[in-house]
């Protein structure tokens, strides 16, 4: 089962995309290619449908898994009586093996403290290794094996990448499996980081694009609208809708502007084709092996393109998530970071407009855009259809039912005690194999972020809603999708019943799945506020022993909008000690408390840009206590900060802004910045502190962050 995340309906070669993609065009013509396949919206939702065939509000996965509301369906976590695909075919003397994003456990039980009931190894994997959060730097990954953290190495090789490192992975587990037990079935869940931001390739994959996307979006966009449409991947007379809001035609951009949007479509585009090569290196190995003829193959997006690039792109992964967009002036004086490796990236709206061709609107949306998204499935077996396409809807939940199906095994009514929910996904064999057969009646409903749709035997009712208005002014549209694909023509208006119809029935599937009550807000500001009382973050200290594991950003002290203070005792044994004594986050954003050059300094990494704050004097050559202390100075959210040597002021000034919620995804380290380095740049290596000290203390200063809530089971 090989995942794909943010990546747009239109961005195969086999779906109609000029982007090189052999490997996956070669599944399509050597299976089944769905054109009709429903994802939910998000990340976390779809992996949680995917892999339990259930609904994902009614498994508590109606958001990310950094976010528990407190509300059946918004816990953050599948519910136990929602066992995976993993947890039912290991019963039945499967090997099962997850590599890759997992995404499902709650953020703040990925430490070495758990717990680890919905890490991989507890929700059914016998061997995992891949990384727990949203994202990951693919350069410097934050990578788990089975239940612990992979220590990160003091240096990595210029040519490591991340994508390569999961298939090498996935290569030896099945390596291992077939060489011990050869007839023993095995389940491998591939979960790429790619296509999700930050996009990041080798060079060589990126230079093959250069110049290609010169000519636009727009070109782009219609270039494979005609290719879906002379291929049959879409149906004819499928109109392509107009822009969406917000994304200019290209032919009004500036030449700079163009320039600039160009590139980020070059690096995005060898991002997937590096993807695909090494995808390729997999199932190539399964047939030396001769496993390929008895492997079934699912191949899948999460969800649609993502809009999170904002109007002109963005060069890191943390502005979007404090509702901040950069301008195109700043973009541009930063035009050479735009290059694969120097900076997170995520491409402006035009470019994931092109990539949901010939679809509206993007991921988080429950328009088509959103959800609808690519499906591939190679079976095995004389009667396996081989080279077709089959364009009946079907939804992410129906994944389950069909592989077990496939493999003749029956969803347990008890799993480990407790009673199991039903499945909600229909099996897709009879699509497969009888095309021409009538379709099943269904209803399947849709929500994200207020966003909502509901799809019932062609018909297709969605409200797109605007962050922090009522709910209850969200116009909704009504489509007829069986005659149009693209979700061109609203007849709300022409057809009231229908749409009332339809309206009526999402809000029972509402009640029906734990829908309620819809929550709008961002991610950001859900994360750092809905904490439950258990958590290690809903504390106001923060006591970190030298030589503790990395945490996950999940679980790091929640600095963010609130003032705080770092401070440690230091031993630098006659002047020697200099290094890193604590730091959270990445190239992207964050802070770092070190001594450099024997001054005691604090490295604010505000998106890229870094406000240094250095001591004047070098410190004493023996014992000393130092420290650094934010608070709010001003309007926004300024600070200011002053740094302190056993007790006296020795520099002081002010950051003009600070992070509202959100710091970055990447985590906290204790004596050295060991992964995407958040310090100013001034050598390689992780700059370990070289003297002595025992402990490091955290303290937010206006206490527990967390409001707390009541939680209902």
């Amino acid at each position: 089962m090989v995942v794909l995340d943010d990546m747009g309906f239109g961005s195969l070669g086999c779906y109609g995309s000029e982007i090189d993609t052999p490997t996956m065009d070669a599944l399509a013509a050597d299976g089944v290619q769905f054109t009709n396949f429903h994802a939910t919206a998000l990340c976390s939702p779809t992996r949680a449908c995917l892999l339990t065939g259930r609904n994902q509000h009614a498994v508590g996965m109606a958001y990310l898994s950094h976010v528990d509301d407190g509300y059946p369906g918004y816990r953050g976590r599948i519910t136990h009586r929602a066992a995976t695909l993993a947890e039912m075919l290991r019963e039945v003397g499967y090997n099962t093996l997850a590599v890759g994003k997992w995404h499902l456990a709650p953020m703040d039980q990925t430490t070495a403290a758990g717990p680890y009931d919905q890490w991989p190894l507890g929700r059914g994997f016998e061997r995992y290794c891949g990384f727990l959060e949203a994202l990951t730097d693919h350069y410097f990954p934050e990578l788990y094996r089975d239940n612990s953290l992979v220590p990160p190495p003091d240096a990595r090789p210029d040519d490591y990448h991340l994508t390569t490192d999961l298939i090498d992975q996935s290569i030896a587990y099945v390596r291992d499996q077939t060489s011990v037990t050869p007839d023993k079935p095995f389940f491998l869940y591939l979960a790429f980081g790619a296509t999700h931001c930050p996009f990041q390739a080798p060079e060589e994959f990126v230079a093959k694009y250069r110049g290609r996307y010169d000519v636009g979006w727009d070109v782009i966009r219609q270039q494979r609208y005609r290719r879906q449409l002379e291929e049959g991947i879409i149906p004819p007379g499928t109109k392509l809708p107009p822009a969406n809001d917000g994304v200019p035609a290209w032919s009004e951009l500036e030449p700079e502007a163009q320039q600039l949007y160009a590139k980020f479509q070059e690096v995005y585009a060898g991002f997937l084709d590096h993807t695909d090569h090494e995808l390729g290196r997999l199932l190539g190995y399964l047939n030396s092996i001769g496993r390929m003829d008895d492997t079934v193959v699912v191949l899948l997006s999460d969800n649609g393109a993502s809009q999170e690039g904002g109007p002109h792109g963005m060069l890191d992964t943390t502005s979007y998530e404090n509702g901040r967009f950069p301008s195109l002036a700043e973009n541009l004086a930063r035009i050479e970071e735009v290059d694969g490796r120097t900076a997170h990236l995520n491409y402006p709206l035009g470019w994931a407009q092109a990539a949901n061709t010939p679809l509206k609107r993007y991921k988080q949306n429950t328009h088509a855009g959103g959800i609808r998204t690519s499906m591939i499935m190679r079976l095995t077996g004389a009667d396996a259809p081989r080279g077709v396409r089959r364009d009946r809807f079907h939804h992410v939940t129906d994944v389950v039912p069909t592989i077990l199906e496939v493999v003749g095994v029956e969803a347990p009514t008890v799993h480990h005690g407790l009673p199991q929910l039903p499945i909600d996904g229909i099996s897709m064999c009879r699509t497969i194999h009888q095309p021409d057969a009538p379709a099943t009646s269904r209803t399947q409903y849709f929500e994200t972020d207020g966003h909502r749709a509901i799809w019932r035997d062609g018909w297709k009712a969605v409200a797109w809603h605007r962050r922090g208005s009522d709910c209850d002014e969200d116009r909704w549209e009504l489509y007829h999708l069986a005659e149009d694909f693209s979700e061109a023509d609203d007849l709300a208006e022409q057809l009231p019943d229908k749409l009332a119809e339809l309206v009526d029935a999402w809000w029972a599937e509402a009640e029906r799945n734990q829908v309620l009550p819809l929550d709008d807000r961002g991610f950001a500001e859900r994360a750092t506020v809905n904490i439950a009382p258990g958590s290690p973050r809903n504390r106001s200290r923060f006591v970190y022993h030298r030589g503790m594991a990395h945490v996950g950003t999940g679980a790091a002290p929640l600095v963010a909008g609130h003032p705080f203070e770092i401070r440690t005792s230091i031993d630098r044994r006659e002047g020697i000690g200099n290094g890193v004594l604590l730091t959270h986050g990445s190239v992207n954003s964050g802070y770092c408390l070190l001594v450099r050059d024997d001054r005691l300094e604090f490295d604010y990494n505000h998106y890229g840009t870094h406000h240094r704050f250095r001591s004047p004097q070098p410190l004493p050559p023996d014992r000393s206590e130092v420290a650094v202390r934010v608070e709010p100075s001003g309007e926004g959210t300024a600070a200011s900060v002053v740094l302190l040597v056993d007790g006296d002021v020795v520099a002081k000034g002010r950051l003009k802004e600070t992070f509202e919620h959100f710091v970055a995804f990447q985590g906290l380290d204790v004596g050295a910045d060991r992964y995407s380095p958040t310090r100013l740049p001034d050598g390689r290596g992780t700059f370990a502190f070289s003297g002595d000290f025992d402990r490091i203390v955290v303290e937010l200063l206006d206490g527990p962050p967390g409001r707390g809530h009541q939680t209902i089971d």
